[in-house]
């Protein structure tokens, strides 16, 4: 395995941090900054539109860059924004600094997971992607609960700015340690850039995302605000609260292996059902259950385990739907899973915000159950209607 992969590994944790470190900060950020909670809850919201924005369209609009410019420019602008997160004075320096963060996460994940793939080679590739995304999901399992025990101490801005350090770290890494890896025949410039576009709006695919779309806003209108949900109505300290994150952290990783096991033993339909009707299942469990600390420990476990297990399935079904429509955009079908899931997480943030302001806090995991069972319907459809015909099972892991 290329040693430059374990880099992109490091830079993925960095970015898995400044993705879900404010989600148990939303209170202290808001204490902070004299703002509302669902304000706060923003900063989590605009980071994923970032990612969203920048993960298909830019992924198309660089296609035929060099691969390693590409990288350092996008690990970059994801420095520059969590430093400037760290040091915003008021809510739109924040949540301007953290969409430019997001724009950052999202183009890098896409070039990194098909460029980690290229470096190792077809016998290695799967391995590959997967030693990626091990540092995104280390962030979630370790970096994510430590952060925000640190943070529940008042000491938020100070894990923003290392972060940036951690991003900081990557960046040198690239600078210093990666070679440009060998591209294949193909359309370049203009036109190679323009086929990409062109694959980015089929129909097929933007459907196949919306599933995506749905599945992670029903989990992350219910996430979002976990720690006042749980300060505030199960009544647990906020220093409890990362013990409540480090359960949905390490089942998040055992999520992701049964997920791919799970899409290959069924395939990805089956598996996409199952880890939607989950989902929706944990959102039930969030509302109904929410004044028992022991049962909304293991509501949050499982609604981690779910949630990172839906990401090879919903991975697997969007691939094999490019497959069939766009088999020469494998590049713009990574980079628009990526947005699926990160417009979910905006939209999931959105909703859970509008549902504290409306109907309570204790409410959010009915409102995410909805949105999740939405998908599932849809996902029906989809089938019953054949254009979701059966997908082949993923060919090693994804995100």
């Amino acid at each position: 395995m290329p040693f430059i992969v374990y880099i992109f590994s490091l830079s993925a944790f960095a970015l898995g941090l400044a993705e879900f470190v404010p989600i148990g900060l939303t209170e202290v950020m808001a204490r902070d900054l004299a703002l509302q909670v669902e304000q706060a809850g923003g900063a989590i919201t605009l980071y994923a539109l970032g990612a969203t924005c920048a993960a298909p369209v830019l992924t198309a609009l660089t296609t035929s860059w060099p691969r390693r410019r590409v990288m350092l420019g996008t690990v970059l602008v994801f420095c520059a924004g969590s430093l400037g997160a760290a040091f915003a004075a008021s809510l739109w320096s924040l949540l301007a600094a953290r969409f430019v963060a997001g724009m950052g996460h999202g183009l890098f994940l896409a070039v990194a997971s098909s460029t980690a793939a290229r470096l190792a080679g077809p016998k290695q590739a799967g391995r590959a992607v997967a030693v990626v995304f091990a540092g995104f999901t280390l962030a979630m399992a370790i970096g994510v609960p430590i952060s925000t025990y640190l943070g529940g101490l008042g000491a938020w801005r100070p894990v923003l700015g290392t972060i940036a350090g951690f991003g900081a770290l990557g960046f040198l890494g690239l600078l210093f340690g990666m070679d440009e890896p060998a591209r294949g025949s193909g359309p370049a410039g203009r036109d190679s850039a323009v086929s990409a576009l062109k694959a980015l709006l089929h129909p097929a695919l933007l459907v196949a995302a919306l599933v995506t779309v749905l599945g992670y806003a029903g989990s992350f209108s219910a996430y979002t605000y976990i720690a006042p949900l749980l300060t505030g109505v199960t009544q647990v300290s906020i220093a409890t609260v990362g013990l409540f994150m480090l359960g949905y952290g390490v089942l998040a990783a055992v999520g992701n292996l049964l997920g791919g096991r799970l899409t290959d033993r069924l395939g990805a339909d089956q598996g996409s059902a199952i880890v939607l009707a989950g989902i929706a299942g944990c959102g039930l469990g969030l509302w109904g259950l929410v004044h028992s600390a022991l049962a909304m420990a293991v509501a949050v476990a499982l609604l981690g385990l779910f949630t990172y297990a839906a990401v090879p399935a919903l991975q697997a079904r969007l691939i094999g739907v490019a497959e069939q429509h766009a088999p020469h955009a494998h590049g713009v079908a990574a980079g628009l899973n990526i947005a699926g899931f990160n417009l979910g997480i905006a939209l999931g943030a959105w909703s859970g915000g509008v549902t504290l302001g409306s109907l309570g806090i204790a409410r959010m995991g009915l409102t995410g159950a909805g949105l999740a069972l939405l998908g599932l319907i849809l996902l029906a459809w989809l089938g019953a209607a054949g254009s979701g015909r059966a997908v082949e099972p993923a060919k090693g892991p994804g995100h």
